[in-house]
């Protein structure tokens, strides 16, 4: 390591779990673009912070302190394998024929398809491919950028579930950090990249399957949109986006849409984003907003729950989902504080911050199933 005494007027050198944080103060008159000072950065081997304050510019540094932990890679492929299969189940279900031959079980006690060729299973890959590349995108941004902060991360865990639990055969992903969060800025970067990455591929891909969907003539359960499902149709619900998408398709003057299976993965692709965009607690909106302000969070966490308390009414699937908010924060709305809180967001990644608010306003869905 650079000896420290040379360019800092201050500083302390800290383990953070797997990380050594060194925080600095350069001297007084000395500018952040000072040559002496970009060939010492240039020789630490690992992340660099650097920002003016009143005090004069502040540094914070990271690198790891010990070797990243081995990933059974094997474990995370078997997994994510069992889910495309599991989703491709579930997406036969939202084609119209039954190609698995789902009928020839009715009455079963545990129905099981009937037919497991390729011919039968390959329509369920027009959902459930797609879904996944959504579901893999959202992990990989967040994956990407926690290992562009230098955290010890893994690699997305892919939850496969069988139809009967969930009707688009998973539970979803995520990924472990392992690391202490150094700032908000690195906060921000790994928590907005996630839902940035997979809404921009659940739009197209929303669209995309708008144009080979089937307009009917009449509404169904005061419904725009529809899915097949092993019972008949689902209606579904429209967010703002969704409903600014459908109009701007020839599907916009059609009273109801029935959804192919590829619209079917851009409509779930886009509801789980807005899911982990709710501003509360340690969700991907939650990080958002604490990013922008700790204090911002406390408020809208706990308007956040009254929010869907109150939608649970309407639809009490919402209750499920503030239930497992208080369960991952282990019955607290807080947000895990970061090393360094003083560290401020840059305009532009303040700009991100209120990108991905915008985003969950107009791709929630109030009601998303009607029941």
């Amino acid at each position: 390591m650079p000896d420290i005494s040379g360019p800092f007027a201050a500083w302390r050198l800290v383990e953070l779990h797997d990380q050594q944080v060194l925080q600095a103060r350069l001297h007084p008159g000395v500018p952040a673009d000072d040559p002496a000072l970009s060939e010492w950065l240039a020789r630490w081997p690992g992340r660099r912070y650097v920002q003016s304050g009143g005090d004069g510019v502040e540094i914070t540094l990271t690198r790891r302190a010990r070797v990243r932990t081995r990933e059974r890679w094997w474990l995370h492929a078997l997994l994510l394998v069992l889910t495309l299969a599991t989703a491709t189940v579930a997406g036969c279900l939202l084609v119209p024929g039954d190609p698995m031959g789902w009928a020839e079980s009715a009455g079963h006690a545990i129905p099981v398809p009937a037919r497991y060729d390729l011919r039968s299973v390959a329509p369920g890959l027009w959902f459930s491919l797609p879904l996944l590349c959504i579901l893999g995108a959202h992990e990989a941004g967040h994956w990407a950028l926690a290992r562009r902060h230098g955290m010890d991360v893994s690699p997305p865990w892919f939850l496969p579930a069988p139809p009967l639990l969930s009707p688009i055969g998973t539970f979803g992903a995520f990924i472990r950090i392992r690391s202490p969060l150094i700032n908000r800025a690195a906060l921000l970067d790994m928590g907005a990249a996630g839902p940035l990455a997979g809404f921009v591929l659940a739009v197209p891909v929303y669209l995309a399957g708008l144009m080979m969907s089937q307009p009917l003539a009449q509404r169904f359960s005061g419904a725009s949109l529809a899915v097949m499902t092993g019972d008949g149709a689902l209606p579904l619900g429209e967010s703002i986006l969704l409903h600014v998408l459908r109009a701007a398709t020839p599907m916009g003057h059609a009273p109801l849409v029935l959804l192919h299976p590829l619209a079917a993965a851009g409509w779930f692709g886009l509801f789980f984003t807005a899911l982990n965009l709710f501003p509360i607690s340690q969700l991907d909106g939650g990080h958002v907003v604490y990013s922008l302000s700790p204090r911002a969070h406390r408020v809208a966490s706990r308007a956040t729950l009254a929010l869907l308390l109150g939608m649970g009414w309407l639809y009490t699937g919402w209750w499920f989902w503030a239930g497992l908010v208080l369960m991952i924060g282990r019955g607290k709305l807080a947000h895990p504080p970061v090393f360094d809180p003083g560290f401020r967001l840059d305009a532009r990644r303040r700009a991100v911050a209120w990108a991905c608010l915008v985003i969950f306003v107009i791709a929630w869905v109030p009601i998303p199933f009607v029941l």
